[in-house]
């Protein structure tokens, strides 16, 4: 039996602050924030609104998102918030490619920044994960996917032009695997239950 798929949300407070939970039911769990039937916090700071939110992947994935989000400087969490909606939203009006441009476009406008702050900001997150990848390190995104290096054996190949033989050297390649709600979503399905 498939499991529900939790996500992640900000509110906006009555004294400007943003509170971030979880839940599977987000316009639900606003409701009761406003009816102050949620979080203690949200009954001493007065809801206001929802101002983002993004699917996750289980509740362990929510947690662990959350948590991160919570560390960030207010001015940063809206902006990492709708990035992650971005990166998992399946768009099924869209058959061709996407390029950089059109991404950063598209990021540029959901999480309402200028097209400078969004391409320098994707092209930190990018740099970031290969100069962690290139010195061993695994970059896990939780829900998107995990970024490693993996060790290639040396081995004996084909010219492809003379189908003479020819050495490969060993060498250290990146490798990306897809986390289970970024598969799900491309699949159109809630992501299976754990067992």
């Amino acid at each position: 039996m498939a499991h529900p798929l939790w996500h992640l949300y900000l509110l906006e407070c009555a004294d400007g602050s943003l509170y971030t939970g979880i839940t599977i039911d987000v316009q639900r769990r606003f409701r009761d924030h406003l009816n102050g039937k949620a979080a203690r916090y949200t009954r001493s700071h007065k809801a206001l609104r929802l101002v983002a939110c993004s699917p996750v992947g289980s509740r362990s994935e929510a947690l662990r998102a959350e948590m991160e989000i919570k560390r960030l400087p207010k001015a940063k969490k809206f902006a990492a918030v709708q990035l992650l909606a971005r990166l998992f939203t399946h768009d099924s009006q869209r058959n061709d490619n996407m390029n950089k441009s059109e991404l950063i476009e598209a990021v540029a406008k959901s999480a309402e920044l200028s097209k400078v702050d969004a391409e320098k900001a994707l092209s930190a997150v990018i740099a970031t994960v290969v100069k962690a990848v290139a010195k061993g390190d695994t970059v896990t995104l939780v829900g998107f996917g995990t970024f490693k290096s993996s060790k290639r054996a040396a081995r004996t190949g084909r010219n492809p032009a003379t189908g003479a033989a020819l050495k490969i050297a060993a060498t250290t390649v990146p490798r990306f695997t897809a986390g289970a709600t970024f598969k799900a979503t491309v699949a159109g399905k809630k992501a299976a239950k754990k067992k």
